[in-house]
């Protein structure tokens, strides 16, 4: 699968390149796009990731048979959420297979009373919507979530395209997650939520099991995303005032800590991988900047195609750097600029221009069909009974440490999934992770990459 031709426009001349290339620099495909070491085999009870993300668009060819249509639940549109992906006409909740005894919460008495309120909205015979209030899951929210999906799950497939001419052909879509054995439950938030729904969003995953969680956002948690401005100088002491946080009511603090306390709870019991950030911060994003020795959650960071860090990914306080895009960069730290670009021009440009760490190449993944989503195509018309009028609607360019945190879970799953991890702690599975990676040192930075295999390698090098 190519994802382009080499193009030239002007000075702008692009490399081809295959869209499974991170799958490849990961090592669980070779140049053939074959498994290597491993091989697909569908499970009665496949590896469960749970992705705390928006919602996803689990109609696209390569995620119907990937997610959990019974289990995924949207907490944007009701307090205690909502099943958005239940069959037309099923109004209430059926048996769910849910860890009910879980001891997850002790020692958090917010947390406990939550678990309580959603334990009850879980049980058999309650509304499919909560107080009929429609899930909040239309392709104009599943962006996102559907990228993310897609690079730890998507399995290939056929599918149907409609002509111009009106006729139907099919369609191959020879696209792959890491862990195309897999099964997601994608459980859906809002854009900015309170620390309550990501407290019953984690509680979720921990009810229904899930193998490995996935954070691949930030949490704007007040507390510990706002800098320090004691620490800068300000000639204006009425400047500082405005800008100083204001002091929280012990309710909101209480509630705060509490989330904090539980992502690590959870990461005890199985992984919870979170983006590190892509504004190269100091210490990784909240909540990715919990990461220690002494839980299962796992901080990704990013690098390109190249094997370089990505200009926007820190490289401290991370566990672990995935493959992802690459980013132009031109201050006093460092100038990574792209070359081949029409709109490129060497004047001015230092001479220690670091062009050659640039890479042009993006993470390639499954993006809401039509013209919703990253990438919107040609035609502004829906598709005619479910069948799509182009290709490259399926697809986007994506890529962040957003899409680095997904490929690792996707290789946490993998190792579930091929029998390689079982029956492990969060620890355990994080420290398998980390002995499945191999050092890499560039430019005085060192950092670890997972790799399937002892050949790890780069396709732009």
């Amino acid at each position: 699968m190519i994802i382009q031709d080499s193009v030239e426009t002007g000075r702008e001349i692009y490399p081809q390149y295959n869209a499974l290339w991170h799958l490849q620099t990961l090592g669980v495909l070779d140049a053939h796009h074959a498994p290597v070491n491993w091989r697909v085999e569908h499970k009665d009870k496949p590896t469960r990731v749970a992705i705390i993300d928006t919602s996803v668009a689990a109609k696209h060819p390569n995620l119907q048979a990937v997610i959990n249509k019974e289990l995924s639940l949207d907490f944007f549109s009701s307090r205690l959420g909502s099943f958005p992906l239940l069959p037309e006409g099923q109004s209430t909740i059926g048996s769910l297979p849910l860890n009910w005894n879980t001891n997850i919460a002790d020692g958090l008495p917010h947390t406990v009373n939550l678990l309580a309120e959603l334990i009850d909205r879980l049980s058999q015979g309650s509304e499919a919507h909560s107080k009929g209030v429609q899930p909040c899951t239309s392709p104009i929210f599943s962006s996102h979530g559907t990228n993310v999906a897609g690079l730890v799950g998507a399995r290939p497939c056929m599918t149907t395209q409609l002509l111009p001419s009106g006729g139907i052909q099919d369609l191959a879509l020879p696209y792959s997650g890491v862990d195309p054995m897999c099964e997601i439950v994608q459980i859906s938030t809002n854009f900015d939520p309170e620390p309550e729904a990501l407290i019953l969003a984690f509680l979720y995953a921990e009810l229904i099991c899930a193998d490995v969680v996935l954070l691949p956002r930030n949490i704007a948690d007040p507390y510990r995303m706002v800098p320090e401005l004691a620490d800068f100088k300000v000639a204006d002491q009425n400047l500082l005032d405005l800008v100083c946080q204001i002091a929280p009511n012990q309710k909101q603090t209480d509630v705060w800590g509490e989330l904090a306390q539980l992502i690590e709870n959870v990461s005890q019991a199985r992984p919870v991988v979170c983006a590190a950030g892509n504004a190269n911060e100091d210490n990784a994003i909240y909540p990715a900047n919990l990461a220690s020795d002494h839980n299962g959650i796992i901080s990704v960071g990013a690098v390109n195609a190249k094997g370089y860090r990505s200009s926007y990914s820190s490289s401290r306080n991370i566990t672990v750097m995935a493959p992802s895009n690459d980013a132009e960069a031109f201050d006093a730290a460092e100038v990574r600029l792209n070359n081949q670009s029409a709109h490129y021009n060497p004047v001015g440009v230092p001479t220690k221009n670091s062009n050659h760490k640039y890479s042009s190449f993006d993470v390639i993944s499954t993006d809401v069909p039509g013209p919703a989503g990253y990438s919107g195509g040609p035609f502004t018309l829906p598709s005619v009974d479910g069948h799509m009028r182009e290709y490259g609607s399926y697809f986007s360019m994506f890529g962040g440490t957003s899409a680095a945190s997904a490929l690792v879970a996707g290789f946490l799953s993998l190792g579930y999934s091929a029998g390689k991890i079982a029956n492990c702690s969060g620890i355990e599975a994080k420290s398998w992770l980390l002995s499945n990676c191999y050092k890499r040192n560039c430019d005085q930075e060192e950092f670890v990459v997972p790799c399937w295999t002892d050949n790890p390698a780069f396709p732009d090098s």
